[in-house]
């Protein structure tokens, strides 16, 4: 009986595993002026309801008379579809541009901006911006934005194009195919961005 309980207990590990470990990867290209400036890979690992996402983003663009390399990553941590943590941090040229992150206690969020922190009164959050990575919003009206730390607007712009607005007039366009997101272009007032899946 002995002999068979390790490769039992190893197969039973196996399962779990796969069924708390789901993963999907997402890979893009990060696109400016017709050229392939960088990547963006974007992973979900765990169940419909339990899971986190990651971004992992770097470009290297020359703006003008100056080139800009920028790396970003972001976070976020999903329990029974609730966001319970999230992050986004983003450095250009060496320099921190953006430091953000929430965390949800009780029955609100605090979220963080550098060494400053706040309450944001929402109820639960249950789409954000990297989410919407992985689901077509549909029906959703608002999604979480770490950047903007707040609710912001979901706009159908046409079948599967959605527009959500930034920052000083800037907005990001997330274009969906059969379901899946398939390139997401991040415009503001000094250049334009696609990201396009590979």
């Amino acid at each position: 009986m002995k002999k068979y309980y390790i490769p039992a207990l190893i197969f039973l590990i196996l399962v779990s595993g796969m069924a708390y470990g789901q993963s999907a990867v997402q890979n893009y290209d990060v696109i400016h002026n017709d050229k392939v400036v960088g990547t963006t890979v974007v992973r979900k690992i765990g169940t419909d309801q339990n899971f986190t996402i990651s971004l992992n983003f770097s470009a290297d663009i020359n703006f003008l008379i100056k080139r800009v390399v920028i790396l970003g990553k972001e976070h976020a941590r999903f329990e029974n579809g609730v966001l319970k943590s999230g992050s986004v941090f983003r450095k250009a040229n060496d320099k921190i541009k953006t430091d953000k992150s929430i965390k949800h206690l009780g029955s609100s969020y605090i979220v963080y901006d550098g060494d400053q922190r706040h309450v944001l009164q929402v109820g639960e959050i249950r789409n954000n911006m990297l989410s919407l990575f992985f689901n077509e919003p549909n029906n959703t009206i608002t999604v979480y934005s770490d950047n903007q730390q707040k609710l912001v607007n979901v706009k159908e712009a046409a079948p599967h194009k959605y527009i959500i607005p930034g920052k000083n007039e800037s907005n990001s366009t997330y274009i969906f195919k059969n379901g899946q997101c398939n390139m997401i272009i991040l415009k503001s007032d000094l250049l334009t961005i696609k990201l396009v899946r590979k």
